[in-house]
């Protein structure tokens, strides 16, 4: 798993491109139609992104990985939230009347009602009378809570799958990549460079013979000198 185009095609800020790409359409798409849009715009996110990513010299085997934990892994996590989240938008968050004027006043007189059976019963420790009023402005202000907080869930999530994404990158670096496969990724872009042993790197100082260079036989190498 080899990026050699450079760190903005690393998984995390591919995976934010292509997700706030999906943000910024699934608004407008109807519940029936969003799984399948959702899948077609991530698709068309990662072409534009894989002409740039070729422009830069990126490897295949490494865009298929990252095509790979994108569309297998990240997009089946967030389709069905989405479609959800929309749900939640359209239907005002599934609030009595919406949430309107009429709705927080109810939602008010309620909290002032719960406060002050909550003041009033002898076995809960409420030694300010104002709790009731605390509740009664809760109330009021229910439907923005409630808002803020299914709105930062799902963000939650989004983070959370960019967050998974880096650290399954950073998990499978170039240290656990064999020497073969390194060549393989190298060889894709035109830049074959051999891997030395530890042993090669180690004894390497200013009187080990160059390893690119081409060595002369023995006896030609006697006769020359």
């Amino acid at each position: 798993m080899l990026n050699v185009a450079g760190p903005e095609f690393d998984f995390g800020p591919v995976l934010y491109a292509v997700l706030q790409e999906c943000e910024h359409v699934r608004r407008g798409l109807d519940p029936g139609e969003a799984p399948e849009r959702l899948q077609e715009t991530a698709r068309r996110k990662l072409a534009e992104i894989q002409e740039s990513y070729e422009e830069c010299g990126g490897t295949p085997p490494y865009w298929r990985d990252l095509e790979r934990e994108v569309m297998v892994t990240a997009l089946p996590q967030y389709v069905p939230a989405a479609v959800e989240q929309n749900r939640l938008e359209t239907s005002h968050y599934d609030l009595w009347r919406g949430g309107d004027p009429a709705a927080r006043a109810l939602f008010a007189l309620l909290g002032l009602m719960i406060g002050g059976l909550i003041i009033a019963a002898p076995w809960i420790p409420i030694f300010e009378d104002a709790f009731a009023f605390l509740l009664a402005l809760a109330g009021l202000l229910y439907p923005e809570i409630k808002k803020t907080f299914l709105d930062f869930h799902h963000s939650q999530l989004l983070n959370k799958l960019i967050a998974r994404a880096e650290k399954y990158q950073y998990d499978n670096k170039i240290h656990y990549t064999t020497a073969a496969k390194l060549d393989a990724e190298l060889d894709a872009v035109g830049t074959k460079t051999p891997v030395a042993g530890p042993r090669a790197v180690a004894g390497a100082g200013p009187h080990s013979p160059n390893p690119l260079s081409p060595s002369l036989p023995p006896g030609r190498r006697e006769r020359e000198g």
